[in-house]
């Protein structure tokens, strides 16, 4: 053809997309995905760093060898570990997001889309509820540091995230 592109519009061409219209913006919009995912892949690096550094720390310090603070090591490490599964399961998500195009086309893509996003709200807030589990546990070892506001507030965070995670998915007729 005229174009040099064997009659495939300059998007389908470039990104190997066939994009009309609406769907060219959801095209672009997929590849602003991969800068996010480069960055979730540094910070989990990042991440990964500082989670040998707290047990090199702890090990060079002997603090394993206090029972209140190895508990408290325990529950940090476990908490960076769900993290960790948090980022990846995002990561993982968008990826196959940014995927989807190659496998499915107009309305089936969003269809596929929804049902992937529901999946995957289920898993992540219950990962966050865990974290903040975590978190609240770890705060009220630590009772002696806190002023009991700080505790108040952290607790009714935790409470309101409970709160919100049966409101959605408790209650919430099936879809």
């Amino acid at each position: 053809m005229a174009d040099g592109h064997d009659g495939k519009s300059a998007t389908e061409a470039t990104f190997g997309l066939e994009v009309d219209g609406p769907d060219l913006a959801a095209g672009f919009a997929r590849f602003a995905q991969i800068p996010i995912l480069i960055g979730l892949s540094i910070a989990m690096t990042l991440f990964l760093f500082t989670f040998f550094v707290d047990i090199y720390e702890a090990i060079r310090s002997f603090e394993f060898l206090d029972r209140k603070k190895t508990i408290l090591l325990i529950l940090n490490l476990l908490d960076m570990v769900f993290i960790a599964n948090l980022v990846i399961m995002v990561a993982t998500n968008t990826y196959n997001t940014f995927r989807l195009k190659k496998v499915h086309s107009g309305e089936q893509v969003m269809i596929h889309g929804q049902k992937a996003y529901r999946r995957m709200k289920h898993r992540i807030v219950s990962t966050i509820i865990i974290i903040s589990s975590i978190h609240v546990l770890s705060e009220l070892l630590e009772f002696s540091q806190l002023s009991a506001i700080h505790l108040a507030a952290i607790i009714g965070l935790h409470l309101v995230l409970l709160l919100t995670y049966i409101a959605t998915n408790v209650f919430r007729s099936a879809e």
